[in-house]
């Protein structure tokens, strides 16, 4: 019912959208080839990757041009070195993203996902000291905890001789990881009546896809309607377990090494400085917010790592596993690197050994590149800019949309680029890489993911092998919903023991 009362309000709106639109730029001016609703079709008819897709092929021999983004318009920049400018050299004219939230009646609308300004800054360097390679390389202690569950459901299956889903089974593994980074515990994920197994596709699922449409369309209707970003039950639930952690953890004096010991550090330190003023909100001359780093601003950090952390992950290595199943050489070569450095060492890769798994690594940076988890990053100019070499300038305000996944299929920047392969990562990087973002709003996380894709990678194929299940679809279809580019049906694997 709620959502029926949400599409009769859309719909005069998207009708009223119902026609051509023009943007300009400098003397310059790029007709869309069809009407703004056009654009809003293919978005949602077809999905993020197809529309994205067709944004960066309509003018293939130009920098950047512009369309209209439901009401907004909106310039699509396709060249490498203007991203490069946009993403790390010039990033103090950009230093918002497309995300926004009403941190007044979305619970989850602090996250420095929708942070911007001052805010966003002040709150990026008080987490960024919990990410640094030696307190990352702790984490990844929770790898040797998950994978004997992980690998106990691959052992059930080859029992049974059943084919199995590794996309759930590296869903688990990664809820199980991040849980124990996040909030010093494990995870149920493993369990048959989890109640940790379907967060992280509750945080992705149709419902935050029509919230994030909504909001595009109207921040004002979003605010009206006070929607919520996530799933509300899913983050009430994770706030609770965190918040039940912390006390416990300040009344036993218990110390951790996870993220839930960062907020207690920064709370600690923070709020006796605030002298009881926590209830009034300052603002920043930028008009952001001041933080106050409370345990419901801090929470929300945690929350957006955790929900960063696991879908993103899990659907990277599923398609890594899809490619290394058809490109069966690249497998037994895989394995052939971690076996070596396992004989060598006498225990399974660990970080310290990466170096000798280039082809692992390689494998990643290859399923990151063609499969990357989010195939379209969004910009908004915060001081007015003139793109370089060019007579286009634009104003604060101006939404730009930088298409990542047919980017890095770009023939012009990587050899063959359609053909899996890891070799092209060895040396010099081979072209524009930017699935976790580039310049200073690059994911935070990214260090841990790769980290933890290179080690569960790496256990898999030590001790298995993979080969396409025949009732899998191949190539697969991408889901056409998700947020995240992830396989509309599961992809079916067969397993073997490696003799």
């Amino acid at each position: 019912m709620y959502f029926w009362l949400v599409a009769c309000t859309l719909a005069p709106i998207i009708w009223w959208l119902w026609r051509p639109l023009y943007f300009k730029g400098s003397g310059m001016k790029y007709e869309t080839p069809y009407p703004v609703v056009g654009n809003c079709g293919k978005l949602i008819a077809s999905g993020t990757l197809f529309f994205t897709r067709h944004l960066y092929n309509v003018f293939p021999n130009e920098k950047m041009f512009g369309f209209h983004f439901f009401w907004r318009p909106t310039l699509c920049v396709r060249d490498a070195n203007l991203i490069t400018d946009v993403m790390v050299r010039d990033f103090d004219h950009f230093t918002s993203n497309s995300l926004r939230s009403n941190q007044e009646y979305d619970v989850t609308g602090g996250n420095l996902l929708f942070l911007h300004g001052m805010q966003w800054r002040e709150v990026r360097n008080k987490l960024s000291p919990f990410f640094t390679p030696f307190k990352v390389k702790s984490m990844m202690a929770s790898v040797d905890v998950s994978m004997p569950k992980a690998e106990k459901i691959l052992q059930e299956s080859l029992t049974t001789d059943e084919p199995i889903d590794v996309a759930n089974l590296l869903a688990q593994i990664t809820v199980d990881v991040i849980t124990q980074a996040c909030f010093g515990i494990e995870s149920d994920t493993f369990e048959e009546n989890s109640k940790f197994r379907p967060l992280a596709s509750m945080f992705f699922s149709p419902f935050v896809n029509v919230m994030f449409t909504i909001r595009e369309i109207s921040e004002t209707l979003f605010r009206y309607l006070r929607l919520q970003s996530f799933d509300l039950k899913s983050s009430l639930f994770l706030k609770k377990l965190m918040k039940d952690l912390v006390e416990y953890r300040k009344k036993n004096k218990v110390q951790g090494n996870d993220f839930v010991q960062g907020i207690i550090e920064i709370m600690d330190k923070e709020l006796p400085r605030k002298n009881g003023a926590n209830d009034k909100i300052e603002f920043f001359p930028d008009g952001t917010r001041v933080p106050k780093f409370d345990f419901d601003e801090l929470f929300l950090q945690a929350l957006v790592i955790f929900i960063g952390g696991v879908e993103s992950t899990a659907s990277t290595m599923t398609w890594l596993f899809y490619e290394l199943a058809r490109n069966q050489e690249i497998q037994d070569l895989c394995r052939e690197e971690v076996l070596e450095v396992v004989k060598k060492t006498g225990r399974p890769v660990g970080l310290e050994s990466q170096n000798e798994i280039p082809t692992v690594v390689g494998a990643i940076n290859e399923a990151v590149r063609m499969y990357p988890p989010f195939v379209l990053i969004g910009r908004i100019c915060t001081k007015t800019y003139t793109f370089r070499g060019t007579d286009v300038t634009i104003e604060p305000g101006q939404l730009i949309f930088i298409p990542i996944e047919p980017l890095q299929r770009d023939p012009n920047l990587f050899l063959n680029p359609n053909t899996f392969d890891p070799g092209r990562w060895r040396g010099e990087k081979p072209g524009l890489l930017g699935a976790f973002g580039l310049g200073p709003r690059q994911c935070l996380g990214k260090s841990f993911a790769m980290h933890q894709m290179i080690l569960v990678v790496a256990r898999l194929l030590q001790n298995y092998k993979f080969a396409l299940h025949p009732t899998t679809e191949n190539p697969p279809t991408v889901d056409k919903i998700k947020l995240i580019y992830s396989p509309a049906k599961p992809i079916m694997f067969s397993i073997s023991h490696v003799e």
